[in-house]
C-alpha cells in the first residue's frame, strides 16, 4: 500500500481512541481504563509520522524545516485556540494560584514541555487536585513533540549508517524501551506515567510499524482477520481490566499499544473493519484531536465548580464537546493546514508558533508577578490559598523522600523540637509523618525533646505490611522500615516518634501492634500520632466558598479511628498516643478550617501552617509530647 494513500479505519482507530479517553473522563466506573485511548493515539502517531519520514528519507527529500512545518501547522491552531478559551474562562473562574499555574501550563503546552510542569505540579495524573487541571491532557502533547525532536533525526541517522537493518535496531530499541519503562514504572511510578523515556517505546512501537509497511506486504485475508481480531482483544481488555490504580505505563501500556498496532497492520491488506469505517467512527476520527482538546477544560472546569457529572449534565457536555470539536476542526484545522503548506517556514515559525508563544508567555509572567490578579476576589482569599501552599514535604524536601530514595541515611540536618545539640530520638513513617512535623515541631520543644525527623513516601511504620502500595513500593519500605529498626536497635533513643496512613481494616490491628510493641521493646518512650480525618475537598471548599459566596458545608462527620485502637492502648499502656482530630473535629464533626486558620493541602494532608496550628492548640490545652492533660502522672518506659 502507497504511504500516501488515506485510510478510513485508521481514522476509525482514532475514534476508539478518542471514545475512550471521553468515556473515562465523563465516568471511570464506565470504562476503568480509558486512559489508554492515549497510548493508541501514541500509536497511530507514530506509525503516520515515521510513514511519511521514512518514504522522504528513502526518496532523499527529507527536510527538518519542512517536517516542523507540519507539526506546527497540525497542532499549533488548534492548541492555541483551546488554550486561549481555557485561559479567558479561568480569569472569570479559577483562584489566583490555579489561574497561575493555567497560565504557565499554556505556554508550556505550546512550547512542548507541560508534560514536565504539570508531574512536577500535580502528581499524580489521578489525583483530585488535577481533575481540576483545564489543561492537564496537554502532558500528552508534550511527549509527542519532545518524541519527534528526537525520532526524525534517529531515523535518518540509522538510513545513512545500516539501511539494511533500521527495522533490527529499532526491534532491539523497542525491547530495551519496554524494559526501561517496565523498570521505571516500578520505580519511579509518577514521573513515569507524565514523561518520554518511559512512553518512548509506544510511539516508537507505531514507528517501526510505518516502516515495516513502507515496502508493501501481503498479508492473507486469514492471517489480517486473525490480526484484527487479536488487536481488538488486546484493546477490549486493556480497557476494562486495567484501572488508575495499575502500573503505568510498563508492560500493561504495551497491550493496547500492540492492539493498535495489530488493527492497523490488519487494515494495510483488503480486510477492513466495518466498525472503524463507517461513516460517524471516521467523522469522529477526523474531529478526534479538537475533541481530545475541547472535551477536557469543559469536565475540568464543571469539577472546579462542584457540578456533579449526571446524565444530563453529561450529555449536554458531550454535544457541546462535539460541537466545538466540529468548528475547531472545520474552520480552525482545515484551513490551517491548506494554506500553512504555502507559506515559508519562516512565516509559520513566527506567526504561528512564535507569536502566540509570546502572548502567552506575557501572560504567564504577569500571572507570576501579580500572584495571579488576586484583586478580583475578597483578600481573605489570597490569604487562605496561601496556607494551602506551604507544604511539609516540600519545605523538608531533604528529611522526606520519594519512596525510590528508601536507602537514604538519616539528614543530620532534620531535626525537630528543641534548639539543642544533643539528638533525644527519631520520628518516622510516610508522607502523613511528613505532615505532622510541624505539630511534632511545637510538642517536642516544652519537655527539651530534640528529634530527627526520617520519613519515606508510601511506607508506614508497619513492619512487614504492604496491602496498599505495590509490589515494588512495598519492598523499598520493607527495606527502610529494615533501616529504621536497625537505627532503633543500635541507638536504643529514649524517644521514637511514629506516625502514618494507619490501615483501618481490622485485620491490620495484629500487624501494627507487633510493630508499636518492637518499637517499644527497643527504646525509651514510644510516641504514635493516630490517623487524622480525611475531609473531601479540605484544601479547596473554604477558598471556592469564598470565591463564589456558596453556604457549601466543607465538614465531615469524625470516621478516621481504626476498630483494633483500643486494644492497643490497653495492653500497650507505655505507649504515649497523640490525636490530632482533637482539634479538628471538635463535637465530632471535622473542619478543614478553624479560626481562620485552613489546616489541609489536599483532602487528606495538613500542610504546614495547619500542622502547627494543631501543635499550637494542643499545646496551649496542656499537652505536649509526653504530657496528655486527661492523664496526668509520669510517663511510663520500658527502659
Amino acid at each position: 500500500m502507497p504511504h500516501t494513500q488515506y485510510r478510513l479505519d485508521i481514522d476509525g482507530l482514532r475514534a476508539v481512541a478518542v471514545i475512550a479517553v471521553l468515556i473515562h473522563h465523563l465516568n471511570p466506573g464506565l470504562l476503568p481504563g480509558g486512559f489508554v485511548g492515549v497510548d493508541i493515539f501514541f500509536v497511530i502517531s507514530g506509525f503516520l509520522i515515521t510513514s511519511q519520514v521514512f518514504s522522504e528519507i528513502r526518496q532523499n527529500t527529507f527536510s527538518l524545516k519542512r517536517f516542523y512545518q507540519r507539526r506546527i501547522n497540525r497542532i499549533v491552531p488548534a492548541l492555541a485556540t483551546v488554550s486561549l478559551a481555557s485561559v479567558i474562562a479561568g480569569a472569570f473562574i479559577l483562584s489566583p494560584a490555579d489561574l497561575t499555574r493555567l497560565n504557565v501550563s499554556a505556554l508550556l503546552s505550546l512550547l512542548g514541555v507541560s508534560n514536565i510542569y504539570i508531574w512536577v505540579k500535580y502528581g499524580n495524573y489521578f489525583a483530585a487536585d488535577a481533575s481540576e487541571a483545564p489543561l492537564l491532557h496537554t502532558w500528552s502533547l508534550g511527549i509527542e513533540e519532545q518524541f519527534y525532536v528526537i525520532w526524525p533525526l534517529l531515523i535518518l541517522a540509522l538510513y545513512r549508517l545500516a539501511p539494511r537493518y533500521v527495522l533490527a535496531v529499532l526491534g532491539v530499541g523497542i525491547v530495551a524501551a519496554i524494559g526501561l519503562s517496565e523498570y521505571a514504572t516500578n520505580v519511579f511510578a509518577t514521573a513515569s506515567y507524565y514523561l518520554l523515556p518511559t512512553r518512548f517505546f509506544e510511539l516508537m512501537l507505531g514507528g517501526a510499524l510505518g516502516i515495516y509497511l513502507y515496502r508493501p506486504c501481503s498479508l492473507g485475508q486469514r492471517a489480517a482477520q486473525g490480526s484484527a481480531l487479536v488487536g481488538a482483544g488486546l484493546i477490549g481488555f486493556s480497557l476494562f481490566a486495567l484501572s488508575p490504580d495499575a502500573p503505568f505505563p510498563g508492560l500493561n501500556a504495551l497491550m493496547p499499544c500492540l492492539g493498535a498496532a495489530l488493527l492497523i497492520l490488519a487494515g494495510s491488506g483488503s480486510v477492513r473493519s466495518r466498525l472503524l469505517t463507517n461513516r460517524p467512527m471516521v467523522f469522529i476520527g477526523l474531529i478526534s484531536y479538537s475533541l481530545y482538546l475541547w472535551h477536557w477544560p469543559l469536565i475540568a472546569y464543571l469539577n472546579y465548580l462542584g457540578i456533579a457529572m449526571t446524565f444530563t449534565v453529561g450529555t449536554a457536555l458531550l454535544v457541546v464537546s462535539i460541537s466545538l470539536s466540529w468548528w475547531s476542526w472545520r474552520y480552525v484545522e482545515i484551513p490551517f493546514r491548506r494554506s500553512g503548506v504555502q507559506l515559508p517556514f519562516s512565516r509559520v515559525l513566527t506567526q504561528r508558533f512564535m507569536t502566540p508563544t509570546l502572548g502567552l508567555a506575557v501572560l504567564a509572567a504577569l500571572s507570576l508577578q501579580l500572584n495571579g490578579f488576586p484583586q478580583r476576589f475578597a483578600p481573605e482569599v489570597s490569604t487562605l490559598e496561601a496556607m494551602t501552599l506551604v507544604e511539609p514535604n516540600k519545605l523538608r524536601s531533604d528529611c522526606h523522600m520519594p519512596n525510590a530514595r528508601y536507602g537514604s541515611d538519616p539528614n543530620p540536618k532534620c531535626r525537630l523540637g528543641a534548639r539543642k545539640e544533643q539528638l533525644d530520638g527519631i520520628m518516622v513513617g510516610d508522607s502523613f509523618a511528613n505532615h505532622f512535623t510541624g505539630m511534632v515541631d511545637i510538642l517536642a520543644a516544652p519537655d527539651g525533646i530534640r528529634l530527627m525527623d526520617y520519613t519515606l513516601d508510601a511506607c508506614p511504620p508497619i513492619f512487614g505490611y504492604t496491602a496498599e502500595v505495590s509490589t515494588a513500593y512495598g519492598a523499598r519500605c520493607a527495606g527502610r522500615n529494615k533501616r529504621v529498626f536497625e537505627l532503633i536497635n543500635q541507638h536504643h533513643y529514649p524517644y521514637v516518634v511514629l506516625a502514618g496512613a494507619w490501615p483501618k481494616d481490622t485485620a491490620a490491628g495484629a500487624i501494627v501492634e507487633a510493630s508499636i510493641k518492637a518499637v517499644a521493646d527497643n527504646t525509651g518512650q514510644v510516641i504514635v500520632i493516630l490517623s487524622n480525618q480525611n475531609i473531601d475537598k479540605a484544601a479547596t471548599c473554604p477558598v471556592r466558598r469564598l470565591m463564589f459566596g456558596s453556604d457549601r458545608p466543607c465538614s465531615a462527620p469524625l470516621d478516621i479511628t481504626a476498630p483494633y485502637w483500643e486494644g492497643i492502648r490497653a495492653r500497650l499502656t507505655q505507649v504515649r498516643f497523640i490525636d490530632p482530630n482533637q482539634v479538628i473535629c471538635p463535637a465530632g464533626l471535622c473542619s478543614p478550617i478553624i479560626d481562620g486558620q485552613l489546616l489541609y493541602r489536599d483532602d487528606a494532608h495538613l500542610n504546614d501552617v495547619g500542622s502547627r496550628f494543631i501543635g499550637r492548640t494542643l499545646r496551649d490545652r496542656g499537652f505536649s509530647l509526653l504530657h496528655d492533660p486527661a492523664h496526668p502522672g509520669p510517663i511510663a518506659t520500658t527502659r
